[in-house]
């Protein structure tokens, strides 16, 4: 019932014009620094062309992770399975893999974002785990940078520097 009144008064007021407009200019939200990961990758198992794009399956199988409330191993138990749009030839990444922290954490993490002229890619990042001393990354919204550090025959390895928005969902717990 308080949400049909909530709905009724927003409608008379659009309707009505009584509604103020605020023309204060808000300012961005902060960001708080998570970690740098360095992601091993093997070389791409194959490219497959569908309804989406070419979807290439890159395995992801290893690598480390610091910063100032976490820190850790990447488990060898991943892939990006990202597309590259036809039209634009824009790869978009995809991946899931896990994370493990210094203190026996189990972290599942996804990312996402297309890829920048300058090779690098802008991710979407997605926590979820249900160890108590990290639970407040399920509620965090996350970005990241991705950056080529090296290649070789044998595959190549990629930086990450992730941050979250700033909240109160993600603040450390006294």
């Amino acid at each position: 019932m308080q949400f049909l009144t909530g709905i009724l008064l927003l409608s008379a007021g659009l309707v009505t014009g009584s509604l103020s407009s605020n023309t204060t200019t808000q300012s961005p939200p902060s960001l708080t620094f998570l970690y740098t990961a360095y992601v091993d990758c093997l070389p791409n198992i194959y490219t497959s062309y569908g309804p989406f794009g070419n979807r290439t399956t890159i395995p992801i199988v290893g690598g480390n992770f610091t910063g100032p409330r976490m820190s850790g191993r990447i488990l060898d138990v991943g892939a990006d399975w990202g597309l590259t749009d036809v039209q634009t030839g824009i790869f978009s990444a995809d991946t899931r893999y896990n994370l493990q922290t210094d203190d026996g954490a189990n972290i599942f993490i996804r990312t996402s974002g297309p890829s920048q002229p300058s090779g690098g890619l802008q991710l979407r990042i997605l926590f979820e785990t249900g160890d108590a001393r990290y639970y407040w990354l399920n509620n965090v919204i996350a970005v990241g940078v991705l950056s080529p550090v090296s290649t070789t025959d044998d595959g190549f390895t990629l930086r990450i520097d992730a941050w979250h928005l700033d909240s109160e969902l993600a603040a450390p717990r006294s």
